[in-house]
């Protein structure tokens, strides 16, 4: 897994189409502190979340006309964590996905890149970013770090189609990781799904682009009876027949 965690961060890097200034110097040092599960990055983390909400719901609302369907499957989860994936359509889809599990702990996997813009490198980390490294004997201590937050009951968001593409109405081609990682987790996967629709009412004064929609799926097991690998695949293929039908529906 380390080696196609290698191989997929060095191709998300490749493909992006959306950059910002990133003149930091980042790369991942073997023993990153993934979790920050003491008191100090976890009550951080907490009172930053609570205040980023309150603006994030307010500007997601006016901004992109957003809204959350589906919220009522995350309670089917009941204490377990869940490896949760969403198409990757805007710079703040991440937003969309926290305000739709507020109650959670939750950690995005990102590029190494998004750790060498100022300011924001901090944000992010604060709010629960970590990034996806390039060398291999740091990217078996990211999943296995991943692997025990979601088995604490942590939710681990990851994009499984990789870089963005700005207002994407399709659902792209999958990667592995969140699948392998809900394996190796014993956890089920969280789809969500961002759709576009036709702006309305007072939304059609100021907005040219499509208003934004996130519909949270129900959670979606592995085959227990099926071997890692072929559980996996099985399962990205279910996620991805789920999502897309909820993309045309």
């Amino acid at each position: 897994m380390e080696q196609q965690t290698r191989q997929t961060a060095e191709a998300e890097e490749a493909e992006r189409v959306f950059h910002m200034w990133e003149p930091l110097r980042f790369e991942t040092v073997q023993g990153y502190d993934y979790q920050r599960k003491g008191l100090l990055p976890s009550t951080g983390n907490a009172l930053l979340r609570i205040f980023v909400d309150l603006i994030l719901s307010v500007f997601d609302k006016i901004a992109f006309g957003f809204r959350i369907e589906g919220q009522e499957n995350l309670k089917l989860l009941g204490e377990r964590g869940a490896v949760t994936i969403c198409n990757h359509l805007h710079p703040l889809d991440c937003s969309m996905v926290d305000l739709a599990v507020r109650r959670r702990r939750i950690y995005y996997i990102t590029l190494e890149a998004n750790f060498r813009i100022p300011v924001i490198r901090h944000l992010i980390r604060i709010l629960g970013a970590v990034p996806l490294p390039h060398k291999s004997h740091t990217s078996r201590e990211l999943f296995d770090a991943m692997a025990r937050a979601v088995q604490d009951g942590a939710c681990v968001q990851i994009y499984p189609e990789g870089v963005m593409v700005p207002y994407c109405r399709k659902l792209r081609s999958f990667r592995n990781g969140a699948f392998r990682l809900a394996v190796k987790s014993g956890a089920p996967i969280l789809p969500m799904v961002i759709v576009q629709r036709k702006p309305s009412g007072i939304y059609r004064l100021y907005k040219n682009k499509p208003c934004l929609t996130l519909k949270v799926l129900p959670p979606i097991e592995a085959d227990p009876s099926l071997g890692k690998r072929e559980a996996a695949d099985d399962l990205k293929q279910r996620c991805f027949d789920a999502m897309e039908q909820a993309m045309r529906g």
